[in-house]
């Protein structure tokens, strides 16, 4: 259910939005236009899983996770393959092929959302050129983190996967906080795991002992991620000092 809608300049969002930096104004004006605006709260699902989608939604205000649920014989797992914080466009496949969505995205915070039905993107697709670019653009940096993540379910032990995950995080959405990054993304300790293929209790003991070695600090909006130290490469010293010889003293051949 959507919550009460504050308008927003819808230009001036979508001007926001990285991806669309290269997207000349007359095109950002008519995208602006095929766009309606609403606010919902957090747990509402943007995009379904198995559902083929009928809007291109872009994130303005708030955060998201990108979810799959899979079935088992021992009943359904869920994997949170991905979060994002706006403003962004969500990079759902199934608003240009048509085809059922591959996974779902549900907000983690109260949000603020555009949404572009699908007839209208495939229009502005074919018309303007820029918009297809930005599109295309944001789609690879989509398929490029999803490598990077299977890195972080699978490689190494538990402590290195929430370690990784937590440096790529800070890097993709913190905010510069002392000596660290603040991502203000409100991840629940289960979603971590979820992301780092674990138990909630073995990442939940895991942020503790980060937080009393004082790398980590958890609020209800979100985790400062101590930012690791850049190594200071220093000159290796010989053992043994050089000795000059004096020019005059080398013997000519």
């Amino acid at each position: 259910m959507a919550a009460q809608t504050t308008d927003l300049d819808i230009a001036t969002e979508l001007r926001q939005i990285s991806s669309l930096a290269e997207v000349g104004k007359d095109a950002l004006t008519e995208l602006a236009a095929a766009a309606s605006q609403r606010r919902v709260h957090a747990g509402q699902s943007l995009v379904d899983q198995g559902v083929p989608s009928q809007s291109l939604i872009i994130l303005v205000r708030g955060a998201a996770k990108l979810v799959r649920t899979m079935g088992s014989d021992g009943g359904e797992s869920v994997v949170v393959l991905d979060v994002m914080r706006a403003p962004c466009i969500v990079a759902d496949s199934s608003v240009i092929d048509g085809s059922p969505a591959f996974a779902s995205v549900v907000t983690l915070r109260s949000s603020h959302i555009l949404a572009v039905d699908r007839r209208s993107v495939l229009r502005l697709l074919s018309v303007h050129p820029s918009i297809a670019r930005a599109l295309l653009t944001r789609f690879a940096l989509e398929v490029r983190s999803g490598v990077r993540r299977i890195d972080e379910i699978v490689a190494g032990p538990v402590d290195e996967r929430v370690t990784n995950l937590l440096d790529s995080l800070a890097s993709a959405h913190g905010t510069p906080l002392g000596q660290g990054r603040f991502i203000a993304i409100p991840l629940r300790r289960r979603d971590l795991a979820n992301m780092v293929n674990a138990t909630t209790e073995t990442v939940s003991r895991l942020l503790a002992k980060f937080e009393r070695e004082g790398l980590a600090r958890s609020t209800r909006d979100g985790i400062w991620w101590r930012a690791a130290p850049v190594p200071v490469k220093r000159p290796s010293t010989p053992s043994q000092p050089a000795v000059m010889v004096p020019a005059r003293a080398v013997r000519s051949v």
